[in-house]
């Protein structure tokens, strides 16, 4: 990559510690001006942490730990002196104004002024020249709810380059991209970084990896296990660096038996609509199945859960649970008879994030911890410490703020609020997104142990991988309807992918 002149940014023996949890340890980084560097690793295994560090959200712990930028020691006292030293983050939630215009929303906290009033003109220009940073052109009067989520995330990526970092670092990118969007995306990273910009790529999508960096970091258990030239490795080798074992394929573990087709029904949908969205779908689901759903972008996956759950209103047709029909869905009801959902977003509708760990698993369980008119603390306390050993979710204890743990642990903790209320039937909206390949396996395994106690759950997922994994069947929505059902024994990726684009163009995700 070049001289050692050429290294943006050092660190040296980052560390960073929450409670008794070591999160970081002794971290070490170098990075040279227009190398793109993945950062990898299982969810908990520091990358967070590290990446909080390098961007002024923590503080590393002392003493040691020390970090340079273009040769010059610095100490960044909060995320706003990062980002004016010349380090930008995009994060994988996106942190813009809906009603804003795309323009507005790039330049946000930094609106131009002259004689106290907006510069319209010069929002605009700058906003343009941020965007050509990037290589896109995209209306700058638009209010960005007009946008496609792809089109969303390069706005941030756009925000983040207002300021000319030197550094750009971006926390799952893709997670919510299709394909073709993906490559996208990656093209204009690469494009990027031939302007000189240095990036850090946080990702779990291993097949990206060759695609977009030139080295690669793995992380686990908050040391660094090594770093390499992307074309020096294969992804079995990463995949084993990540793992920390041979033991990778625990979702090859939870193939399962074909499910008995004279089970009991225990959620039964018929003619649920919701006009130019779904136009009339029946679905039964048996006692202990696992029933997937395909379909592309915007073919109406979360809209389905969202109806049965009773999250929308503008919907028509029948949800009847363990055979009574539902009237007027609410969420509160559908708990009330065993009924749960994760949401896709777990930071926005999954997670109270200023309350901790085991408050977050049992706010729809407090009947099981109440003793008389109080709570049971200790009865609590077992309750919690039983589901972060289950659901090996790592953190220090039920007390954590839930906002410090990892995506995969936070959404560990999604579906531990789920057993907590001893839920029989689960809607699972993408409940492996941004999640690493090792926990990955360990929710799979978890869904399929839950089957074989008899709890029966809707997968909903982009990776058409996951469902010929995990599921009994396999239904593809397409044209507002489900279309063909394939037995998941049968189901394959290139098979989904096919009927789900079935007479259109376009991609799942």
């Amino acid at each position: 990559m070049g001289a050692d002149t050429d290294v943006v940014l050092e660190c040296r023996e980052l560390s960073k510690t929450y409670g008794r949890v070591r999160a970081l340890k002794a971290a070490t980084l170098t990075l040279r001006r227009g190398e793109v560097r993945a950062l990898l690793g299982k969810n908990g295994a520091g990358k967070s942490t590290l990446v909080k560090l390098l961007s002024g959200v923590e503080t590393p712990d002392r003493p040691g730990g020390e970090m340079f930028l273009d040769g010059q020691l610095v100490a960044w006292a909060n995320a706003h002196e990062a980002q004016q030293g010349g380090v930008a983050v995009v994060h994988q939630e996106f942190s813009l104004v809906p009603e804003l215009s795309v323009a507005e929303n790039i330049t946000l906290g930094r609106w131009p002024r002259r004689a106290g009033i907006v510069d319209r003109r010069e929002v605009r220009r700058q906003a343009v020249e941020a965007m050509d940073l990037l290589g896109v052109t995209l209306p700058p009067g638009r209010p960005v709810s007009r946008l496609s989520t792809a089109q969303q995330q390069l706005v941030e990526i756009s925000k983040a380059l207002l300021a000319k970092p030197k550094v750009l670092i971006l926390d799952e990118p893709t997670s919510a991209l299709n394909t073709t969007e993906v490559d996208v995306l990656l093209a204009l990273l690469r494009r990027l970084a031939g302007q000189g910009v240095a990036i850090i790529y946080v990702s779990h999508r291993m097949r990206e990896i060759p695609a977009v960096a030139d080295t690669l970091t793995v992380l686990r258990d908050g040391e660094e296990v090594a770093t390499r030239n992307v074309v020096d490795v294969t992804t079995e080798e990463v995949a084993r660096m990540i793992a920390g074992t041979e033991g990778l394929a625990a979702e090859e573990r939870a193939r399962r038996e074909p499910r008995d087709p004279s089970s009991t029904v225990v959620l039964e949908v018929e003619d649920l609509r919701i006009p130019g969205i779904l136009d009339g779908v029946d679905l039964a689901l048996r006692e202990g199945e696992v029933l997937g759903i395909a379909g592309l972008l915007g073919s109406g996956r979360t809209e389905l859960l969202e109806s049965i759950f009773g999250t929308r209103r503008d919907v028509t047709g029948t949800v009847r649970v363990a055979g009574s029909v539902v009237a007027s869905r609410t969420p509160g009801r559908m708990l009330a008879r065993g009924v749960a959902m994760t949401p896709e977003d777990r930071k926005r509708s999954g997670i109270v994030p200023i309350l901790g760990v085991g408050e977050n698993m049992m706010l729809t369980a407090r009947s099981r911890v109440i003793g008389g008119p109080l709570i049971d603390a200790p009865k609590e306390r077992a309750a919690v410490r039983e589901l972060i050993d289950r659901l090996r979710i790592r953190a220090s204890g039920g007390q954590q703020p839930i906002a410090n743990l990892s995506g995969g642990n936070q959404q560990k903790a999604v579906i531990g609020r789920c057993l907590a209320g001893q839920m029989r039937v689960l809607l699972l909206d993408e409940p492996t997104r941004g999640v690493d390949v090792d926990a990955k396996g360990q929710i799979y395994e978890l869904i399929r142990e839950l089957a074989s106690a008899g709890v029966s759950s809707v997968f909903v997922s982009s990776e058409l991988e996951e469902l010929t994994q995990v599921c009994d069947r396999v239904l593809v929505l397409r044209d507002g309807r489900l279309q063909e059902e394939v037995p998941g024994a049968e189901a394959s990726s290139d098979r989904l992918l096919a009927l789900a684009m079935k007479g259109k163009e376009g991609h799942v995700a």
